[in-house]
């Protein structure tokens, strides 16, 4: 065989080398999830101490925001049922739509502090932006305390205390304080914020603070 022809195998040789590898590299790339992306959040501070094996989930909310809505509606329920026990939700009450009465709010207060704020957060978002009743006519709040569990009494009783309200601008102060500046937005163990409420994102937070793995 001459010099030539042997030339000529080598570079035909290469040129097939070359095309496989890049073919597995394109099949590989081709096997991979175009979509998938890394999980998106911030941190703060971490507390000193945090329950190990469970979850808490604080949940900002204005119960006048329609994104806020469709999260509690479409959301939230799932992931509450993925994770369960090993999952603590609460939500915050958050004012962020302006020229919307705070009364929602206190309400939604004076219920969370007689263990009744998952209950009221349901009725409020359904009453008003489903049905959109009026929260400062009196039969609306008897009807909202009522569908709660609460004693529409009771209730009054709280409201005129003031502590609901102190209660709203804690909520506002903390907000300020961690930089939380819409709503929904999501603090996992007092730490790790997140206004990405997709369940992907949820799922692969909750899941690493569960696994134990550092942020």
């Amino acid at each position: 065989m001459g010099t030539r022809a042997i030339k000529w195998i080598g570079v035909l040789g290469f040129l097939y080398l070359t095309v496989g590898l890049s073919d597995v590299a394109w099949t590989q790339g081709m096997n991979q999830d175009p979509l998938a992306k890394p999980p998106s959040y911030r941190l703060l501070k971490k507390p000193p101490a945090l329950t190990t094996g469970t979850v808490k989930m604080e949940v900002f909310v204005d119960f006048y925001c329609a994104h806020c809505h469709r999260f509690e509606a479409s959301v939230l329920p799932d992931i509450k049922k993925e994770f369960g026990e090993k999952l603590e939700v609460t939500e915050v009450g958050f004012p962020v739509i302006r020229n919307k009465p705070m009364l929602s709010f206190e309400i939604y207060e004076a219920a969370r502090a007689e263990g009744k704020g998952p209950a009221m957060a349901q009725v409020l978002f359904r009453v008003l932006q489903e049905e959109n009743g009026d929260i400062q006519d009196p039969q609306v709040r008897i009807q909202v305390a009522k569908e709660a569990g609460l004693d529409p009494d009771e209730l009054k009783k709280r409201l005129l205390s003031g502590q609901p309200k102190r209660a709203i601008d804690e909520n506002i102060a903390r907000a300020a304080r961690d930089g939380v500046n819409s709503a929904p937005t999501i603090i996992l163990d007092g730490y790790v914020v997140t206004e990405d409420t997709s369940p992907e994102n949820l799922r692969a937070l909750i899941g690493k603070l569960l696994s134990g793995k550092e942020f």
